[in-house]
């Protein structure tokens, strides 16, 4: 008998396509609200027992299910990320529509069409201090031989070594469009 895979992210028919600034400011509300319906408590549990839950219990938060909570934790913050920077770059103008690749699929983050039908690739990420220079040599990868596009991370990654490490990538790649998204 064939494994069936488990739906993991509740989302899917919302974001399957290209999303105008119009449909991306309604399913940004819808992915909002998801995280406002649920609420996890941890009163009177020992701190090795809830860092065991978090790694193996599967739960269903937000717009995910049947994953562990640190799954869930790095998805929901990847896609904040690829939500507000879909938003900055349609505030930028001349853009037709955005898909965003919601959920960990395979490929590009972001195919972005102008209005002149220009396609356009991004990636984003949200990482922790430790692994901002890793994750971002990895998506700068994906622009090689000039290729122009999008590149967005949260801002707290930068501290000092990393705002050095990145003033030092952004002037050695212009065709890329950075954005630091405040989440």
């Amino acid at each position: 008998m064939a494994k069936t895979k488990k739906k993991t992210f509740l989302l899917t028919d919302d974001f399957s396509g290209d999303l105008s600034l119009t449909q991306l400011k309604a399913v940004s509300a819808k992915y909002k609200e998801r995280l406002k319906e649920t609420n996890l408590l941890f009163h009177g549990k020992e701190t090795l027992n809830i860092m065991l839950w978090a790694k193996r219990e599967v739960i269903s938060f937000g717009p995910y299910q049947n994953l562990t909570f640190f799954e869930i934790s790095n998805r929901i913050y990847s896609d904040l990320v690829l939500l507000e920077a879909a938003a900055i770059i349609f505030k930028r103008g001349n853009i037709k529509s955005i898909k965003l690749n919601m959920g960990n699929k395979a490929g590009n983050d972001m195919t972005i069409i102008d209005d002149l039908g220009n396609i356009q690739i991004g990636e984003a990420f949200n990482t922790a201090i430790s692994f901002f220079q890793i994750k971002l040599r990895n998506d700068l990868k994906k622009f090689a031989n000039g290729k122009s596009g999008y590149i967005a991370f949260n801002k707290t990654a930068l501290d000092e070594k990393n705002k050095e490490f990145y003033e030092k990538k952004k002037e050695a790649n212009p065709n890329i469009d950075f954005i630091v998204c405040d989440i």
